[in-house]
């Protein structure tokens, strides 16, 4: 078995550890095999075994405003800190530099008093971004930027962020967005009410958790991501997003029911002063392979929830034409 690398310029000392590694697999010793796995994933490699021979994957690393960090995973979580401001906001992009700074000025303009951090992930951006964010940061202090050296997947981008947050609200916000007055202080109202786990601009039912459907009602079992807001401290229990999910089909579907198995409930804060603009997506992926993903999210998240018991009662008139096969959500 050969050793061939994923991309070019790995090292000839990490290529000989990964082929030393496959002569101790082809004589069984897995035990000694997997110790150098340890030890290449430590100097940030990840090694994906086939029948044609092992790939050398580089495993991405982060900076982080002005700190590297070799891997994603060695990134410090302040989960366990104090808070230190009202509401942390969340905002992820990849190629989409004007719906972003649109996004996130509008933040800024309708903050009002409230006391916020911003933390863009700019997820391997190619257009431009770092350059608006670099001129941004040297006059807005309350903005920070994450930057993976490889696009991650949905859940893993907003980890690392989550894993930043200081503020005793977090919002996750779709750069789409655009804010027309202070939506903080309406989310954190409701927020406020300690049976509430998660609140946000549009709210879904299911009645078999195959079908969704955009609700009118204050209670309803998911808020979408597009605006997405709960308190810090339930990060302990509800842990943080799936990063199974490496697109964001179902990803906050899951983290809602994740939520929901606290007993709090989801309630829609209705009337924010926003304006949702049309999604601009970065369009790498075929349509046949965002099916794929939706469809491997969809089964990862009903075999974790498909036994609920407790979903909301709700009328199912027009159900052929209402019902949604959750793409958005």
């Amino acid at each position: 078995m050969t050793t061939r690398p994923h991309r070019h310029g790995i090292p000839p000392e990490i290529l000989a550890l990964s082929q030393e590694r496959d002569q101790l697999r082809k004589r069984g010793q897995y035990d000694r095999a997997d110790e150098l796995k340890l030890q290449l994933e430590e100097a940030g490699y990840a090694v994906k075994d086939n029948p044609r021979g092992a790939h050398l994957v580089i495993l991405p690393s982060v900076d982080i405003d002005d700190t590297t960090y070799r891997l994603t995973r060695l990134v410090p979580s302040h989960l366990d800190e104090a808070d230190t401001c009202d509401f942390s906001i969340i905002v992820v992009a990849a190629n989409t530099q004007a719906q972003t700074r649109r996004c996130i000025e509008s933040v800024l303009r309708h903050v009002g008093e409230t006391n916020i951090e911003i933390w863009l992930v700019d997820n391997a951006s190619r257009d431009g971004l770092d350059l608006w964010t670099q001129a941004s940061r040297a006059t807005e202090s309350r903005l920070h930027v994450i930057s993976p050296s490889n696009k991650l997947g949905a859940a893993e981008a907003r980890n690392i962020a989550l894993k930043q947050c200081r503020g005793r609200y977090i919002l996750l916000l779709d750069n789409s967005i655009e804010l027309t007055g202070n939506i903080f202080l309406p989310l954190a109202a409701t927020l406020a009410d300690p049976e509430v786990g998660i609140t946000g601009l549009q709210g879904w039912v299911t009645a078999d958790l195959r079908h969704f459907k955009e609700s009118q009602d204050e209670e309803v079992e998911v808020i979408d991501q597009l605006c997405l807001a709960f308190a810090r401290a339930h990060l302990k229990q509800a842990g943080l997003f799936d990063e199974h999910y490496r697109s964001q089909q179902y990803m906050d579907t899951d983290f809602n029911f994740a939520m929901r198995d606290l007993d709090l409930q989801t309630r829609v804060t209705f009337d924010l002063p926003l304006i949702q603009h049309e999604a601009i997506e970065e369009g790498t992926s075929s349509e046949e392979e965002r099916a794929r993903l939706s469809k491997r999210n969809f089964y990862r998240f009903l075999g974790k929830w498909g036994d609920r018991d407790d979903l909301l009662l709700y009328e199912d008139e027009d159900e052929d034409e209402a019902d949604t096969d959750n793409e958005g959500i």
